[in-house]
């Protein structure tokens, strides 16, 4: 009997220890995966977009003969667009081009006399650079670059009768800001501001029989647009 109970003490006191390693044991879990998750601007597109445009022209006489005529263009644009976008984390780079027909057109009478000079831009584009920050379906960008446009200008009679026109094309620089927003995984809407500068230039007046006139002009165009991109 004596045997007995020493031989259980004796194995209660070897598997105790054990048995409270055992307890105070604690699993240690796996680290967290984490995954890429929101929305990824990264890729190509192509959309629509349209808008409203006003702006502010001036034709100068450089002789000094003739009183500046200010001329405020305005009209609807539309047209469409392409770019790419590189996303790095939350910091959005992309390139953008666009191209719109437009009726952007005004009039005004030249100070002190009854003729009437018109301006209109029958198209403008860009070639702007973007860079942004997205806040997962949301994009809050700047935008930058390269305008062209086209411009044309003449000076009627009371009664309608031309008596100079001009038309070129133009270069200049664009900048503004806007915002983006994912509506399914492939199809974005914006909405931007732009302003436009094609700068000073002298340019001709050519009257119907071939006289020239040189003439230096001013333009310059402010613009609301909204678009919808297809995502590649």
């Amino acid at each position: 009997m004596f045997k007995k109970l020493v031989i259980v003490a004796a194995a209660s006191t070897a598997v105790t220890p054990a048995v409270f390693a055992a307890d105070l044991y604690t699993p240690v879990a796996d680290p967290p995966v984490y995954t890429a998750s929101g929305f990824d601007w990264t890729g190509i597109y192509a959309g629509a977009v349209g808008g409203y445009v006003w702006g502010r022209s001036e034709v100068i006489d450089p002789t000094g003969g003739l009183p500046t005529t200010i001329v405020n263009p305005s009209g609807g644009q539309v047209g469409i667009t392409a770019g790419v976008n590189g996303q790095f984390d939350q910091f959005v780079l992309g390139l953008e081009g666009e191209i719109l027909w437009s009726g952007v057109t005004g009039t005004a009478p030249i100070p002190t006399f009854t003729d009437i000079t018109t301006v209109k831009s029958n198209w403008q584009g860009a070639i702007k650079a973007r860079a942004g920050v997205a806040l997962d379906k949301v994009l809050i960008y700047a935008h930058g670059g390269l305008a062209f446009a086209d411009y044309y200008s003449s000076v009627h009679t009371a009664g309608g009768a031309l008596l100079v026109d001009y038309r070129t094309s133009r270069t200049g620089w664009t900048v503004g800001a806007g915002v983006e927003m994912a509506v399914t995984d492939n199809v974005t809407i914006k909405a931007e501001y732009a302003y436009t500068d094609f700068g000073k230039w002298t340019g001709v007046y050519t009257t119907p029989a071939g006289t020239p006139f040189d003439t230096d002009f001013t333009y310059h165009t402010h613009a609301i647009k909204a678009g919808v991109n297809f995502h590649f």
